[in-house]
């Protein structure tokens, strides 16, 4: 791989009844909430499929879909940034100009991932581009009584590297964690925590340790409680918040989302191609 390339930003988006409790015969297409989960990435991909393009209020966007295998999506996504500049015979002009970026989405039931490239020209963050495009399709899915929640994938090192650097010093940290519904990221995660979860039919949850303020929280990484929870929220599960004494600012992991790189040469190849590596990049 060429050591420049482009750069790519991951977050895992979870599908979630929007009632655990409603009855059968209420759902669209569908005759139990179990049905609804096992067929949910089917009415997903359907929601992807049916848009022409994710635009909003804030975004004039046109879409290309450049590649369909199965469960894998690859867009190609422009955004309206039109250039105004001022010419030598005294006049403004406005040039037409429609920046794009590469979009993967991988529809699997196990893995529930997006990808979006790095292009500030394009969209201001990568985070904008995947709200768009869950906004678009909210109506869809919430027609088969659905919800998607996205949240970035972060590298689990940086946030034990940051609790080793100001340790007696962490005043408190939240967990703010998506209920989980795949099984490959949240076997990590304690039973009684998950069926909880469940039965009180909760989409988010938060869990929030706070020390006495004369006395710091007592963190390890050994705990395999707080190891649960990490390894559940690094892998695109939720966020988590740290308040460091004498710091002002809360440290949030959603703001180091994990990276992957595309090599230069690899980028110029076909769908197909570019498709595969996105693929074994993200398996």
């Amino acid at each position: 791989m060429s050591t420049k390339g482009t750069a790519f930003q991951l977050f895992r988006y979870q599908l979630l009844p929007i009632d655990r409790y409603l009855q059968g015969n209420l759902l669209t297409g569908v005759g139990s909430v179990d049905e609804l989960i096992a067929r949910k990435n089917e009415f997903f991909a359907e929601a992807i499929a049916g848009k022409k393009n994710f635009s909003d209020k804030r975004y004039e966007t046109i879409t290309k879909k450049l590649y369909q295998d199965g469960e894998f999506f690859l867009l190609r996504i422009a955004n309206n940034r039109s250039i105004h500049r001022e010419t030598k015979d005294f006049k403004d002009e406005v040039i037409d100009s429609w920046p794009s970026i590469l979009v993967a989405i991988w529809n699997d039931s196990e893995q529930q991932l997006i990808a979006v490239q790095k292009r500030s020209s394009a969209f201001w963050s990568c985070e904008a581009v995947v709200k768009m495009i869950i906004n678009a399709i909210s109506e869809q899915l919430s027609h088969h009584h659905l919800r998607a929640i996205y949240e970035p994938l972060f590298e689990k090192q940086r946030f034990w590297s940051l609790l080793h650097k100001y340790e007696g010093k962490i005043k408190s940290v939240e967990f703010e964690i998506v209920t989980p519904n795949m099984a490959n990221i949240s076997g990590s995660l304690p039973d009684d925590l998950k069926e909880f979860a469940k039965n009180t039919n909760s989409t988010r949850n938060k869990l929030k340790l706070e020390s006495d303020p004369e006395a710091p929280l007592h963190l390890e990484e050994s705990n395999p409680v707080l190891q649960g929870l990490v390894n559940y929220s690094g892998d695109g599960g939720g966020n988590i918040s740290l308040k460091i004494d004498g710091v002002k600012k809360k440290y949030n992991t959603s703001k180091t989302v994990k990276e992957i790189e595309v090599g230069e040469m690899e980028m110029q190849g076909n769908a197909e191609s570019i498709t595969q590596i996105l693929k074994d990049l993200l398996k």
